[in-house]
Parts: C-alpha cells; sequence; structure tokens
C-alpha cells in the first residue's frame, strides 16, 4: 500500500505523529511518504492507496495550509481512502469534523476513526502513552 501523511506542525507535536506513523508504515513494509504543509506544493502531491492528513487545531478547526492542501490537492486513484489526526488543547474533534466535511466529494473514502491527541497545554507535550494511541490509529487500516 502506497501511504502519504501531509501535515502541519506549529510546535513539533503533529509533527511527532507523522513521524511516528511512518515509522509503523515503513515497519509494516508499505510505501510511505511525508509532506510538510508548510514546505507542500499540493499539485506535487503524488498518487496514493491512503492518505493521512495531521493538523493543530486552530480555532476549533484545521490550520489555514492542511485546508488549502485539502482543497488543492489532486485525488486521482479511484477509491483512494483518507485518515485524520489533530492535536487539541479544547475543542476535541472540532478540526477533523471540519477536515471530513472538506474532504467530502473529493472522491476519498474514510479508512479509520479520527485520532485526536490532547495537549498538555497549548505547546504541548503529547502525553506519554500517545505512541500506543498511534499505534492503535494505525492499526486500523495496517491490515
Amino acid at each position: 500500500m502506497k501511504i502519504n501523511i501531509i501535515y502541519d506542525s506549529k510546535h513539533g507535536n503533529g509533527e511527532k505523529i507523522a513521524e511516528d506513523l511512518m515509522d509503523m508504515i515503513k515497519e509494516s513494509g508499505n510505501e510511505g511518504h511525508i509532506y510538510n504543509a508548510r514546505r507542500t506544493d499540493p499539485e506535487k502531491i503524488g498518487e496514493a492507496d491512503l492518505y493521512i492528513f495531521g493538523s493543530p487545531t486552530h480555532w476549533r478547526g484545521p490550520s489555514r495550509r492542511i485546508r488549502r492542501i485539502i482543497k488543492k490537492t489532486p485525488f486521482a486513484k479511484e477509491g483512494a481512502k483518507y485518515a485524520l489526526f489533530t492535536t487539541y488543547t479544547d475543542g476535541k474533534g472540532k478540526a477533523t469534523d471540519k477536515m471530513e466535511k472538506m474532504l467530502e466529494g473529493r472522491g476519498l473514502r474514510k479508512g479509520a476513526s479520527n485520532l485526536n491527541m490532547k495537549l498538555d497545554g497549548k505547546e504541548g507535550p503529547l502525553d506519554k502513552g500517545h505512541r500506543e494511541k498511534v499505534k492503535r490509529f494505525w492499526g486500523e487500516f495496517a491490515d
């Protein structure tokens, strides 16, 4: 399976989740690519079987960069899936709910439940059990 992770991270927490996911993807023998939304042209994101989008929660929604990526990325592969993760201090699920609405009608199917990671304060860190949560998230579509 070919998997693209596209994330935005202000304080490094989303980046850590994306890196943990990429480790699991490679350990399972899948092909993965990781894109930082701050440095990525949506037109350059390759075709994949699964797209994983990650964003910090800003004002109870996804970051502006992830919104741009979702709106402008050409999703050409029929039957491709998506999965979502966010970091938040309050407003659990609000950013993933908004990303789901943005992805409606884009030709992708939801591939896993959302991963919402609460931070200990505005800048983090992630909680000590975050890797186990990421592992369970990955396990939903790893098979």
